[in-house]
């Protein structure tokens, strides 16, 4: 019966011509190892996404302890999204639902817009961002008070990222699922990013009653803070394949210092200083890859470090979120030829 059932769905096929028509579905890349990585033969996506993220915004001195509060989030939204992958770019947009949540129903929903456009090259890839957060919160390291939801976050820049094992490792299999990663492969990672952060809080950062100089010094009664500034992540990711690659598990991992030039304004006028700063980002990607379609669950943990001297902001995110992608050909071959 089961020989039968086999004959019947492939209707009459041997076993060569079905593994040949699997080999249509994808090719051999030329820039890598083919017994690690194969292209799909429909390069081109359109994928969804659906999730939820938590971020917490803190405001904190140094006079009063270092303390990162990685358990509370204060800013809690569910997020909606679409991409699509075109040849060599990938474009994504993200935005935020009005009045729900996934996560902690107590806390303030957050206004968000999330654009990238890149292009991911065999060794390179090249990410660029733009990030706009409105009506916020923050609060002190203890949660021990919260500001008014009035706060405003923008972020735009690019991610450039180095790939040392780009022969066996694939970057767009364990990012964008473009790509089969057949056997496990891993690679250490170097990333690149300069930003531009804009920060606003009319009506300040922490409660009047607190927002001293003894505490926070020329920071205090911050208002506004601009800062291009530039990041150094050196980590390293892995692409776990399962079952050729049908299934994946691929964690990354950066973490590194950086710099910016910071111009604030505060209670005692305007300032400018140079600032150190640090960040560290967690990813993991797992799913199902196909030539036809994928489907994806990602991870992802970041948290920024901002020092003031003597106060210092964080930043701490959390997001988990479900993406299915399909697969087409390139459009113009669709275009009828006269």
């Amino acid at each position: 019966m089961f020989v039968l059932l086999v004959s019947i769905a492939c209707h009459g096929q041997s076993p060569v011509s079905i593994s040949a028509s699997f080999q249509k579905l994808t090719k051999a890349p030329t820039d890598a190892d083919s017994n690690y990585v194969m292209r799909y033969s429909r390069s081109n996506d359109i994928r969804f996404m659906y999730g939820g993220q938590g971020t917490s915004l803190a405001f904190g001195s140094t006079r009063n302890g270092n303390e990162i509060n990685t358990s509370l989030y204060n800013n809690v939204n569910d997020l909606i999204g679409m991409g699509i992958t075109y040849k060599i770019i990938d474009a994504d947009i993200s935005y935020s639902l009005p009045k729900t949540t996934l996560m902690e129903e107590d806390r303030e929903n957050l206004e968000q817009v999330r654009l990238s456009l890149s292009y991911t090259g065999r060794q390179w890839a090249v990410r660029g961002f733009y990030l706009d957060s409105r009506g916020m919160i923050s609060a002190d390291e203890q949660g021990e008070f919260t500001s008014q939801p009035d706060i405003e976050l923008q972020r735009i820049g690019a991610q450039v990222t180095y790939i040392f094992n780009e022969k066996k490792y694939s970057y767009r299999a364990a990012n964008f699922q473009n790509e089969l990663q057949k056997k496990t492969a891993g690679s250490f990672l170097v990333r690149f990013e300069p930003s531009y952060r804009y920060l606003q809080a009319p009506t300040g950062l922490v409660p009047e009653s607190r927002d001293v100089a003894t505490t926070y010094g020329d920071q205090a009664g911050l208002q506004s803070s601009k800062a291009p500034g530039l990041l150094a992540l050196p980590g390293y990711g892995i692409n776990v394949a399962l079952a050729n690659g049908k299934f994946f598990v691929s964690p990354i991992v950066l973490a590194g210092p950086g710099f910016a030039y910071n111009s604030y304004l505060a209670e005692k006028g305007e300032f400018n200083a140079w600032n150190f700063e640090w960040s560290a980002l967690m990813v993991l990607n797992l799913g199902y890859n196909s030539s036809r379609a994928y489907a994806n669950m990602r991870v992802a943990y970041e948290t920024y470090y901002i020092s003031l001297n003597p106060s210092y902001i964080t930043t701490t995110d959390l997001k988990i979120s479900l993406t299915v992608g399909y697969r087409f050909n390139n459009l113009e071959k669709l275009i009828p030829t006269f």
